[in-house]
């Protein structure tokens, strides 16, 4: 399994992840029968099962491109590798149903675009475009999954970290986010759906809850563990790296700051829920595929991804 996490050919990213959404699917299609989508826009569309089948393949597969893509193209790592889409495409499709992933895993594709936007602005000696650009996508994404609100205040902290103060750039996000909120408004009044929208939107949260806790609470002990693990190799190439390195490090420390303040939100409010986890396995795939692309040794990554999978086969089919 290392091989292939660590190979810096996309061949092997792009046969598991489908291998992996294909099996999704079937295990989908033969054990939930009968599900509730929860979409604001079914107000308009009519959407069966094989459509979201296809809206799931093409999100989970085009997040996991772009993730390889942004990291890539930063300084995180060394080398060429597609270990972070590989392993946030497998942890997506085990972590719950389809029918219930659907919404989070659109919104964590506009988080993802969001986070591309912000890992421009350390490079540009402006980046109004950026910031207004990542508070468009924030907005989106917490239109598709509502607590994905509480990842908007991760623009600010953003600048607040890697860039000297400009207060143009700490008022764009506000324009950004007036830009998409009247546009929709200005959409709901136009079609006279404006009052069914907002109690959609409000009505998503319910869809998700008191539903396969022992499932949930695997994965967040997994992530968990996971995080736990990374943070080391983190700090060690924190201490050591170049600027360049510790902004996208920043980047990523914010989005994860966020995800945990979105998660305790929830826990506290409505108790365990699987797809606010769905936040935090876009950084844990980073932070864990730096783990073990770094490793000196295999015996941590070889006992962490072997622990999860026999964890998995006991809590889905034993217990």
């Amino acid at each position: 399994m290392l091989s292939f996490l660590r190979s810096n050919s996309p061949f092997y990213f792009i046969v598991i992840s489908w291998s992996a959404l294909i099996f999704g699917i079937v295990n989908h299609y033969i054990n939930d029968h009968n599900y509730n989508f929860f979409w604001p826009f079914l107000a308009y569309f009519s959407i069966n099962k094989f459509l979201v089948y296809c809206i799931y393949v093409f999100v989970v597969f085009f997040t996991a491109f772009k993730i390889n893509f942004i990291i890539n193209k930063s300084v995180f790592f060394q080398r060429t590798n597609y270990a972070c889409g590989l392993i946030y495409t497998i942890t997506i499709i085990l972590m719950c149903p389809i029918h219930q992933a659907v919404l989070p895993a659109i919104a964590n594709l506009f988080a993802v675009l969001a986070i591309e936007n912000l890992m421009k602005i350390y490079r540009n000696k402006s980046c109004k475009i950026e910031v207004f650009n990542a508070a468009c996508w924030l907005l989106l994404s917490s239109i598709a999954y509502v607590y994905n609100a509480f990842l908007i205040p991760m623009v600010w902290v953003v600048l607040y970290f890697i860039r000297p103060f400009e207060w143009r750039e700490y008022v764009m996000p506000i324009v950004g986010f007036l830009f998409i909120t009247v546009y929709l408004i200005t959409a709901g009044l136009v079609f006279g759906k404006l009052p069914l929208w907002i109690e959609n939107w409000w009505a998503i949260k319910d869809g998700y809850l008191n539903n396969d806790l022992e499932n949930w609470i695997y994965f967040l002990i997994v992530i968990s563990i996971g995080l736990l693990i990374s943070f080391r190799t983190l700090y060690l190439s924190y201490i050591s790296s170049s600027n360049r390195y510790k902004k996208v490090s920043w980047i990523i420390i914010a989005l994860l700051f966020c995800c945990v303040v979105q998660f305790l939100f929830n826990y506290f409010s409505f108790g365990l829920n699987s797809p606010v986890l769905y936040g935090t396995v876009f950084p844990f795939s980073i932070l864990i595929s730096s783990t073990i692309l770094n490793a000196k040794s295999n015996w941590l990554p070889n006992s962490f991804i072997g622990i999860s999978v026999i964890g998995y086969i006991i809590i889905t089919y034993i217990i």
